[in-house]
This record gives structure tokens, sequence and C-alpha cells, in this order.
């Protein structure tokens, strides 16, 4: 994995502009590289739409972050394996927001979901409020054997932001001594990335509630979700109610944390 590399797909529409966007000011605050990334049919008709549509995702890119190292790539095929070929050594994988359309030749939000469920890498979804450069970065704590790890991605973005730490568990409603024993027991589980990440201030939270429901209302002025996926069959993945739900809903842009 090439731990300098992020990796968007961009196709000319909005959602994809502001993949480029939130991409480009990542890879600024990691010093990565960007690849931008566009899948396209082989057709004589589409490659000056091709090349005026990646010329203007790298422009963009470097608006948000100038001396940013950006690389245009214009690949044949379809959108989900042209991106996940481009990933395969990337420490990130970027798409927008119904992504697929004409060129990345997949419809609405299923690029999103498929590369989610399928990349080496973490992915992002970026979807929500048009300026999400404030608020926590939420984390959604269960008891899943994978949860340390995807709370240690949400210190680690959060450290670069310079934001907190927003850990929810959602569940039946509990009180008195039951919620005392829940709220030590989600300390133990942040103490040690409070201790390798001392700026980071981290809060938690237990909210009465389903999980997927719970996770899109604290989305709301986040900055950042940060969940894992859910582990099936010998190497694939699912993304879960929770996962599934915050990348069709959220109001922030959305980590699917490896």
């Amino acid at each position: 994995m090439n731990l300098t590399r992020i990796v968007v797909g961009a196709n000319g529409s909005a959602g994809s502009t502001a993949a480029v966007r939130w991409a480009a000011a990542e890879a600024r605050l990691r010093g990565s590289e960007l690849r931008v990334v566009i899948a396209h049919q082989r057709r004589p008709s589409g490659h000056a739409e091709t090349a005026e549509v990646l010329h203007e995702a790298v422009g963009a890119a470097r608006a948000v972050a100038p001396g940013l190292e950006v690389r245009g790539v214009a690949m044949p095929g379809y959108a989900v394996p042209v991106l996940l070929h481009a990933a395969e050594d990337a420490v990130l994988l970027v798409v927008g927001e119904h992504s697929g359309g004409r060129m990345l030749g997949a419809p609405d939000d299923s690029v999103g979901s498929q590369v989610a469920t399928r990349a080496r890498c973490s992915v992002v979804v970026v979807r929500g409020r048009p300026d999400c450069d404030s608020g926590p970065v939420v984390v959604g704590v269960d008891d899943d054997e994978g949860a340390d790890a995807v709370i240690g991605r949400a210190f680690e973005e959060a450290a670069l932001y310079g934001a907190e730490v927003l850990a929810v568990t959602a569940g039946p409603d509990r009180r008195g001594v039951a919620a005392e024993t829940l709220g030590t027991e989600m300390d133990s589980r942040l103490d040690p990335w409070r201790a390798r990440f001392r700026t980071v201030p981290a809060q938690r939270a237990y909210v009465s509630g389903r999980a997927d429901r719970v996770l899109v209302d604290s989305c709301r002025q986040a900055r950042l979700a940060v969940v894992g996926p859910r582990r099936h069959g010998y190497q694939g993945v699912l993304l879960g109610a929770v996962g599934t739900r915050l990348i069709r809903r959220a109001d922030c842009p959305v980590l699917i944390a490896r």
C-alpha cells in the first residue's frame, strides 16, 4: 500500500467535484499525492469530453491545494473496477455522492456502496452539507472486534483537522448503574487513543435508539463520520445497516475504515 497516495473518482458531476476538493484538502493535510481518475468507454467521440472533465477536476484539486502533486488519469472501463484497480496501492479512495452517471458507468450511489465493500483501502463517500469544515469527527462504537481500529482512525482524522472526537454508542434506554457501567466501558475503549493523541479532545455519548438512525442524527453538525465494515465470509465485507444508511443519509462525508 502506498501511504502517500489518495485516489479520487471524477466524472464532471457536482458530487464528484465535491469529492475532488475534499480529497485535495485531505492530501494536503497528509502530505500525500493525489490521483484523479476518470472511467470512460472506448469511443472516439468521447475523448475530448473525457479530457475536458479530467482537466477541470485536476484544476479543482489544485485550486484547493496549490502545490499539491496531482496526477489525472483516464482509464477505459466501468467505474467500480477502474476505481478499485487504481486504488490497489492507495491509502484512501474517495468518491462523491451519486458519482455514477454517464461517464463512470454506474447509477446513483452504487459506486460508493460497491467500492466501500470491495476496496482494499479505506473509502470516503463525500456527501452532505456543502462546507463540512467544522464540528467533531463522529465515530460509531459497538462491540465489534474491529471497533478499536475504527476508533483509532477517527482520532487520526481529528488530529489532522484539529477537531474533537465524538464517540457514539446506540442501544436501548439505560439509566442508573447500567448507564454508569456503560460509560466506564466506553472510556476503556477511548483511553488508549486519548493517550496516543493527547491533543485531540474526545467525548462519548450513549443515545437510545437504532444505531443507523442515531449515527445519522449525530452527523448533522459533524465534519466526518467514521464507521467500519461488517465482516462477511472469508474475505468479503458488508456495510451493514449503519454504513449503508450513512452513505445515503449522512449530512457529512463518511469514511469506511479498513
